[in-house]
């Protein structure tokens, strides 16, 4: 019969045991934070962005009301400018990957991004497309993307079926030009230069071949600017935008989706 001594040295040893087998399997609980990423919460921008039924609404609703405002057919010369992100193509995946890993924009990470080619369709935005080349327009995508990226852009406006070809479409990428031309006479955004020299017809349209590059180096008319940032219309900030001014022509030549994940805010 063991003695009282005895019983308590053995009950020591299984409480140690116990102990050393429960650190042992913390140790390997894939759902402990020594063994995997710690979770991030999405925020209230991007849940907005890729879950609510309000989004794709809107960004209809807009695009709608911008089919609305097109004329029956485009006279020669005329075209419509847009921005490409969250304009044209949705980068809430992007937005998406980053934060569930608690990490937000970088450069690097976003010209990986863009390399990939995955970006999927803003609501509405095709049926608008479609509406502009049956009326015989032409669309510049002024784009803040860097221009090196632009045939990544190209891609994959492509990859997502639009009927787009190298005479209809420009795509014009930012340039340190664009920057440094801020403040000269007339410059007042970083997209001014370029719709300047789309008007001049002086746009260095990174898809275009030498055989359709005539096609856009003629003079052209602006006739609507669509985008997801008052800095998508020409000659204005964010500091400086006047909204009251700029009113009359939201509706019929300037057009404006919601963005809450980024902007010049």
């Amino acid at each position: 019969m063991l003695s009282f001594n005895k019983l308590a040295d053995i009950s020591k040893v299984v409480c140690i045991s116990a102990a050393i087998s429960g650190i042992a399997a913390c140790s390997s609980t894939p759902s402990t934070p020594l063994a995997g990423v710690k979770s991030h919460t999405l925020s209230n921008a991007v849940i907005y962005q890729t879950s609510s039924k309000e989004y794709p609404v809107l960004s209809s609703f807009v695009y709608n009301q911008a089919i609305a405002a097109l004329p029956a057919r485009f006279a020669n010369g005329d075209v419509v400018v847009m921005d490409v992100d969250e304009t044209v193509l949705d980068n809430s995946t992007y937005q998406k990957e980053r934060e569930s890993v608690g990490l937000g924009y970088s450069s690097q990470s976003w010209a990986d991004w863009v390399k990939r080619e995955e970006a999927t369709l803003v609501p509405g935005v095709a049926d608008f497309i479609d509406e502009v080349v049956k009326r015989n327009g032409k669309v510049a995508l002024i784009t803040n993307r860097d221009k090196t990226l632009d045939k990544h852009t190209w891609n994959n406006l492509l990859a997502q079926g639009l009927p787009l070809n190298t005479s209809n479409t420009c795509v014009v990428g930012r340039t340190s030009k664009d920057k440094e031309a801020v403040g000269q006479e007339g410059m007042i955004n970083d997209k001014d230069l370029r719709r300047m020299q789309l008007t001049q017809g002086k746009i260095a349209c990174s898809n275009t071949s030498n055989d359709t590059a005539s096609t856009w180096a003629v003079p052209h008319a602006i006739i609507m600017q669509i985008g997801d940032n008052i800095e998508d219309v020409g000659g204005v900030t964010q500091e400086s935008a006047n909204v009251e001014l700029l009113m009359p022509r939201v509706g019929t030549e300037i057009f404006i989706l919601p963005n809450p994940m980024y902007g010049s805010w």
